[in-house]
């Protein structure tokens, strides 16, 4: 008989330090996934701005030659306008410009001379914009131009296109936030601090584009200019803000 109470004491507490066991589990973990200790993360941080610049031949002319139409009757300088764009539009689809590369756009004005109310000027403005994404079609697209004597510049702006700036951006940003992360490596080693996991970025990029000089007035002997569009720079940076600890 005494040796049943001591079996089923003993049992019992058996029971009940399994039941302790298992209750202090689950408080230590819970407090483990609260505290989340492995993250080592505080309120500090460092925040850095990582710099790259890529560049690259631009790979796109922009041409926006404008020309003048001046009359005394109205109607006349509109159908020189007319005349003249389709003119220009067939000779650029010539040359082998695709019909969704060109654009025009056209507008007017009136001169009334100060002596005589009646006497009217009426002047229509023509802009082509012609966009080119091969040097050798720029070249032939630029030396006709020449020849049509326009009131603006025969040069092109030289852009980087989409396609090739979605490139140069994806390897701009790779070495941005590695001298981002240089960066804060060095800091935080300097204060004394650890680095910790990425809080925040934010990043953002831009590119300058290169124009060349305008080309205007008439041309008695039509002149050869030379496209030569160089190299644009890309510049992107991104700011990261890390964790110290």
């Amino acid at each position: 008989m005494h040796d049943d109470k001591l079996k089923k004491d003993a049992l019992t507490l058996k029971l009940d330090f399994r039941l302790i066991s298992v209750a202090l589990i689950i408080v230590i973990a819970g407090m483990l996934a609260f505290w989340q200790p492995w993250n080592r993360t505080s309120d500090r941080t460092i925040e850095v701005t990582g710099q790259s610049k890529v560049t690259a031949v631009p790979d796109e002319f922009l041409f926006a030659p404008t020309y003048e139409f001046k009359n005394t009757d109205k109607q006349a300088a509109l159908n020189d306008l007319s005349k003249k764009s389709d003119e220009f539009i067939a000779k650029l689809k010539e040359l082998g410009v695709a019909d969704e590369k060109i654009k025009t756009n056209s507008g007017s004005y009136d001169y009334f001379k100060p002596d005589d109310k009646t006497a009217t000027t009426y002047t229509y403005n023509l802009t082509l914009t012609v966009t080119i994404d091969n040097k050798e079609l720029a070249q032939k697209v630029q030396d006709y131009l020449v020849t049509t004597s326009p009131t603006g510049s025969v040069s092109p702006t030289a852009n980087f296109s989409d396609k090739k700036r979605n490139e140069l951006e994806a390897q701009a940003r790779n070495e941005a936030t590695k001298d981002a992360r240089a960066k804060a490596e060095q800091s935080a080693k300097n204060l004394g601090f650890s680095l910790g996991p990425v809080k925040a970025v934010s990043d953002g990029a831009g590119f300058g584009n290169v124009i060349y000089p305008a080309y205007a007035g008439d041309t008695a002997s039509p002149t050869r200019l030379s496209v030569q569009p160089g190299e644009n720079d890309l510049n992107y940076s991104v700011t990261v803000t890390y964790f110290v600890y």
